[in-house]
């Protein structure tokens, strides 16, 4: 009996202990009340705030358009037909990286045989030319022809060796094989992004539309449709983030690079340039994309950091640090919230210190009283 009395005793004095620990450790962690009802906050809460400074600075909001992805025009280049003929092969499809000088695709012409005749010719009529050059200036030399027969004769070599040089310069730019061939070659490195010509199809010379189309997707653009009545709300170097369906958590930052000053006549819309850098090729040309534009407007507010904010019964408070352990909660009339920036209408003056992290708890401690 006794045994058992000692261990109810000692059980009981364990459990004592426990609840004053968890007392203690709660009253260190919680704001007490002293004993004429203020409130203290304790060391610990203090120290771990944040405390930030309102500021007057012009407003700035946001713009949010649609627009879509497009290649770098600057970067990317079409190929056109320079002779007619009939297409022997292709070798590539759209979507394919190619090297600069790659064979894209083969033509079977007749164009390029009467370029192969007629560098024949200019070949014969230089050699011939060349001739009558090496008898012409042996008989200048000895006196037996004339003057102006040995200037002639020279001028026949001139020109002969400039058609000649005009012959080989087209079958170095066409790339014209011997086999009556047009060579179609890459003229940069890239990606085909367009492609008009399929094996067997006959093809003109005069054809005004290209055979290929070939980008470097190393960077893209962005246009994006602003309507009339945004148009005052968007210049040249203003800040834009641009997101994509297809990567919505990723955001990039760039600024805006043209603005064009022309309406499209059917939608009515205005559009903006930005351009982005694709070194990882994830954005692709005709992607939609989201773009905000962070605009300046005329007005200047306080501003503070949105964290700081304490939404309670529809209202919006702060709290202003005194120093110490002295806080009052203000209300405030919230103009907007960019971001991670909150413009004030009024409550706030410039230079209040705004407690800005751990702010909810001292806020309920100080209005649950």
């Amino acid at each position: 009996m006794y045994l058992k009395n000692k261990i109810k005793t000692v059980i009981s004095l364990c459990l004592l202990a426990v609840l004053s620990l968890t007392l203690s450790f709660c009253s260190g962690k919680k704001e007490q009340k002293t004993d004429d009802g203020a409130v203290v906050i304790s060391d610990s809460l203090i120290k771990s705030m944040t405390v930030g400074v309102a500021r007057n600075t012009q407003v700035r909001n946001e713009l949010k358009l649609t627009g879509k992805i497009i290649a770098d025009q600057n970067k990317q280049l079409q190929v056109f037909p320079f002779v007619s003929g009939v297409v022997k092969g292709v070798n590539v499809e759209v979507g394919d990286y190619v090297e600069k000088d790659q064979v894209l695709a083969v033509i079977r012409s007749g164009d390029v045989a009467d370029y192969q005749k007629q560098f024949s010719d200019a070949k014969s009529n230089y050699d011939l030319a060349k001739k009558n050059m090496q008898v012409a200036e042996d008989m200048y030399a000895s006196k037996l022809m004339s003057e102006r027969d040995y200037i002639s004769a020279k001028q026949d070599l001139n020109k002969a060796q400039a058609d000649i040089n005009k012959s080989q310069e087209l079958q170095k730019i066409y790339t014209l094989s011997n086999e009556s061939e047009f060579i179609v070659k890459a003229p940069i490195s890239g990606f085909i992004i367009e492609k008009n010509i399929n094996k067997d199809m006959q093809i003109r010379a005069d054809n005004s539309q290209s055979m290929f189309t070939v980008s470097q997707l190393t960077d893209v653009w962005v246009l994006a449709n602003v309507y009339e009545t945004d148009i005052d709300k968007v210049k040249e170097k203003d800040t834009v983030f641009v997101t994509t369906i297809a990567y919505p958590d990723k955001i990039y930052k760039a600024t805006i690079d043209k603005v064009y000053n022309v309406l499209d006549p059917q939608t009515r819309v205005m559009k903006i340039r930005v351009k982005l850098e694709n070194p990882d090729y994830l954005l692709k040309p005709e992607m939609y994309a989201n773009v905000v534009v962070n605009y300046a407007e005329q007005a200047s507010m306080i501003t503070i950091a949105s964290s700081a904010i304490v939404f309670d019964n529809s209202n919006n408070y702060v709290l202003v640090y005194g120093g110490g352990k002295n806080f009052t909660v203000r209300k405030i009339d919230l103009y907007k919230t960019i971001g991670a920036k909150a413009y004030v209408r009024s409550g706030l003056k410039e230079g209040d210190r705004i407690v800005t992290a751990n702010q909810l708890l001292i806020y309920n401690a100080l209005t649950n009283n």
